[in-house]
C-alpha cells in the first residue's frame, strides 16, 4: 500500500457521473471539470462512475470520452478510466503495434508487477483482443529476441523471498562468462533472466558486482555493440533491480519529448504508477534532478493535460478490493461481527485493513447512525492488546491518529524523541500543520507546549523549534549556502559542539532539498556522511541521537523507516506501543511497499515473513493485511 490521495468526502457515483455529463454539454466540453472529477478518484470509484454513467444515460462512458477529447488529454484519460488490467493490455497493444515494437513496456509488466497483476494483464489482453498477448509478441519479433520477450510474458515467477545464495553464485558466473564473451543470447542467460524469482535475481545481480565490482546493468553500458536484444537485456536488469530508478528514468527521458512521441511515457508511467509507486518515483525524480517532477511537467506540458497529469502526480498505491461495499454494509457486517460469544476478529480485519481512510471514516459515520454508538469505543471494548491497539490507531483519522501518538511519545517515562522527529522531517510542511491542529483539538494544548513541558535544555530547543517549524516545501537548492552550512556542520561535529545554535537553526529551519544538498557537501567534502560522522561519537548523549535521527529522516525516510521496523521485529510483543505497530499504520497509507523493499533488501527476508515469524493470532493477520496480504 501506499498514498492515494481522494477528497475526504467522496460523491456518490450518480454525482460523479452527472457532472460529467454536464461537463460535455454546450459549446466544447469543460475539461477542467472531468479533470476535477476523474483525477481524484481510485480505480473502484472510477469503476463504479462508469457503471453509473451507462445505467443513467444509456451511452459508454469511454466510447463518449473519446469523441469529446483529443491529443494527449484523451489518450490519459482513456487510459485512466479503464480497469487497471484492461489498460495495462492496452498498452501491451499500442507497444506491439509500432513500427520498432516498444519492448520496454513489455519487460516492465514482466518484470515489475507481481505474477499474479500480470497474469490480471494477459487475461484482459485475451479477453479484448481475443489472443493471447503471447503470440503476439511471437509474431511481432524474432530469433533471440522472440525468445527472451516470449519467455518474459509466458513466465509465472515464484514470488516468495525464499534465496539460494549458492544458487545464486553459480549463476552470476554463467551471467559474467557470457558478458564477457559477448554471448548475451546464450539460453541460459534467457532461462535465469524469464524464470528466476525477483528475490533470486537481484541475489544474482548483487553477487556478480561483488565478484567484478561493477554492476551488470553497467558492465552491459559498456558494450559498443550494443543492439535490441542488449538494451533488452539492460531493461530487464534495471527492472528488477530497481523498478523506482527505472522508472524514474524513463520520466526523465520522456519529458525532454513531450507531445513529440503518439504514446508518451510520461503519460504511460504516471497513468500506470499513480495508484503504485509514484510518489516514490516523484522523489527518485527529485533527488536526480533537482527538480519536482510536477515543475518539470508544468514546464513541459500545457493546457488541461497539464492539468490531469499533475492530478494523478498527487496519487499513489492502496489496495482496496475492486467492488467496496456500502459504507452501511460494512457498518452492519462488523455489528455482526462484534455479535454472540467473543467477537469475529478475522470478519474486523477482512473489513476494516482493506479500507482506505476516506472509508474508514464514512464506515464510523454509518456506524454511528445506525446503531447509536461510536464504533472506536466499540472496537475498545470488543478486542484487546497489540490488536486491539493497531485496530485503534487505523481507525482514526490520520491526522488525529499521529497526534495521539505523538502525545504517546511525549508521556513516555523517558519520550520516544524519534516519533517527533518523524512528523516534523519525514511529514510535509501542510501534513505536520494538520497534525498539530488535530492535536490541539484533542487535548487543548498546542503540541509545542506538551514538548517543551516534557523536555528540558539543548534537547527541549531542538524538538520544540522542529515541532514548531512550518519549513518551505519548494525544490530550490542555495548550493552556496550547502556549502557554507555543511562547513558549520562540519565545525561542530570537530568540536563537539553539537548544541550550537547554528546547528539547531540549521536543523529546524531548512527545507529538505537544503538539507539534502548540505549533507551531500558534507559527505564529498570530508568523505564520510554527517550521519556517519556522528555515529562515531562514543559519548551517545541523547541530543546527538536525537541529530542522528534527523538527519537520517531527512536524508533518506525509508531507509530510516526499515531501520525502526528491524529494531521493533526484536522485540514485538515487550513494548507497550511498539514501533512495528506505529510504521506499518502510518505508513500503510503513504510508502509501506517502499520500505517493505527497503526491508527486504537489508535483511534478505520479506517483512511479511518476518512478521509471520515473530507475531501471532489477530495482531499478526491484521498486520499482514496491512502488508498488503
Amino acid at each position: 500500500m501506499a498514498t492515494l490521495l481522494v477528497p475526504h468526502d467522496v460523491p456518490p457515483p450518480n454525482v460523479d457521473a452527472e457532472a460529467i455529463k454536464a461537463a460535455f454539454r454546450g459549446w466544447g466540453t469543460d475539461e477542467k471539470a472531468i479533470v476535477a472529477v476523474l483525477g481524484y478518484r481510485n480505480a473502484p470509484q472510477r469503476r463504479q462512475i462508469r457503471i453509473a454513467y451507462e445505467q443513467l444515460f444509456e451511452e459508454d462512458l469511454v466510447k463518449r470520452f473519446e469523441s469529446e477529447l483529443s491529443g494527449h488529454l484523451e489518450r490519459a484519460v482513456y487510459r485512466w478510466i479503464l480497469d487497471p488490467e484492461d489498460r495495462d493490455a492496452v498498452l501491451a497493444h499500442v507497444a506491439l503495434r509500432k513500427p520498432n515494437e516498444d519492448f520496454a513496456v513489455l519487460v516492465e509488466f514482466s518484470c515489475i508487477y507481481s505474477p499474479e497483476e500480470f497474469l490480471g494483464v494477459r487475461r484482459a489482453y485475451q479477453h479484448r483482443y481475443k489472443r493471447s498477448l503471447e503470440e503476439d509478441v511471437a509474431a511481432n519479433t524474432h530469433d533471440d529476441f522472440r525468445k527472451l520477450l516470449v519467455g518474459l510474458v509466458s513466465a509465472y515467477r515464484y514470488n516468495g523471498g525464499e534465496i539460494d545464495a549458492k544458487l545464486a553464485k553459480s549463476e552470476a558466473e554463467i551471467l559474467e562468462r557470457a558478458v564477457k564473451d559477448k554471448a548475451f543470447n546464450h539460453e541460459d542467460v534467457i532461462r535465469i533472466l524469464t524464470t528466476r524469482s525477483k528475490a533470486q535475481l537481484i541475489a544474482t545481480f548483487n553477487h556478480y558486482k561483488d565478484a567484478n565490482g561493477i554492476s551488470i546493468s553497467k558492465q552491459l553500458g559498456q558494450d559498443r555493440d550494443a543492439n535490441e536484444f542488449t538494451e533488452a537485456l539492460k531493461t530487464v536488469i534495471r527492472c528488477i533491480n530497481d523498478p523506482v530508478k527505472y522508472y524514474e528514468k524513463v520520466v526523465r527521458n520522456a519529458i525532454k519529448k513531450v507531445g513529440k512521441s503518439d504514446e508518451d511515457a510520461l503519460t504511460r508511467v504516471v497513468v500506470t504508477r499513480a495508484e503504485k509507486d509514484l510518489r516514490q518515483i516523484k522523489e527518485a525524480y527529485h533527488k536526480r534532478n533537482s527538480v519536482t517532477l510536477d515543475d518539470a511537467v508544468k514546464k513541459e506540458t500545457s493546457g488541461d493535460y497539464e492539468r490531469f497529469i499533475l492530478a494523478l502526480l498527487a496519487m499513489a498505491t492502496l489496495i482496496v478490493p475492486r467492488d467496496v461495499p456500502s459504507a452501511n454494509v460494512d457498518a452492519e457486517a462488523l455489528r455482526t461481527a462484534f455479535k454472540g460469544w467473543g467477537s469475529d476478529e478475522k470478519a474486523i480485519i477482512s473489513i476494516l485493513a482493506h479500507r482506505n481512510a476516506i472509508q474508514r471514516r464514512h464506515i464510523r459515520i454509518a456506524y454511528e447512525q445506525l446503531f447509536q454508538e461510536d464504533l472506536i469505543k466499540r472496537l475498545e471494548s470488543e478486542i484487546s492488546g497489540h490488536f486491539e491497539r493497531a485496530v485503534y490507531r487505523w481507525m482514526l483519522d490520520p491526522e488525529d491518529r499521529d497526534a495521539v501518538l505523538a502525545n504517546i511519545a511525549i508521556r513516555k517515562p523517558k519520550e520516544d524523541f524519534a516519533v517527533l522527529v518523524e512528523l516534523s522531517c519525514i511529514y510535509s510542511p501542510e501534513e505536520l500543520l494538520g497534525v498539530r491542529r488535530a492535536y490541539q483539538h484533542r487535548y487543548k494544548r498546542s503540541l509545542e507546549e506538551d514538548v517543551a513541558a516534557s523536555t528540558n535544555d539543548d534537547l527541549r530547543t531542538l524538538l520544540v523549534g522542529l515541532v514548531s517549524a512550518y519549513r518551505y516545501n519548494g525544490a530550490d537548492v542555495d548550493l552556496s549556502l550547502a556549502k557554507s552550512e555543511a562547513e558549520r556542520l562540519e565545525r561542530a561535529i570537530k568540536d563537539k559542539t553539537f548544541y550550537h545554535e547554528d546547528v539547531v537553526r540549521i536543523l529546524t529551519t531548512r527545507s529538505r532539498p537544503q538539507l539534502v544538498a548540505t549533507f551531500n557537501h558534507y559527505k564529498d567534502a570530508y568523505g564520510i556522511s554527517i550521519s556517519e560522522q556522528l555515529s562515531s561519537d562514543k559519548a551517545g548523549k541523547e541530543f546527538t541521537e536525537a541529530l542522528r535521527t534527523i538527519i537520517e529522516c531527512i536524508d533518506d525516510p525509508y531507509q530510516y523507516y526499515e531501520k525502526v521496523v528491524r529494531n521493533a521485529i526484536k522485540r514485538v510483543g515487550k513494548s507497550d506501543e511498539d514501533a512495528l505497530t506505529r510504521v506499518v499504520v502510518s505508513r500503510a497509507e503513504k510508502d509501506l511497499r517502499q520500505i517493505k523493499e527497503a526491508y527486504h533488501k537489508r535483511n534478505s527476508v520479506t517483512l511479511d515473513d518476518a512478521v509471520s515469524k515473530e507475531t501471532s493470532g489477530d495482531y499478526k493477520r491484521f498486520i499482514l493485511a496491512l502488508l498488503g496480504n
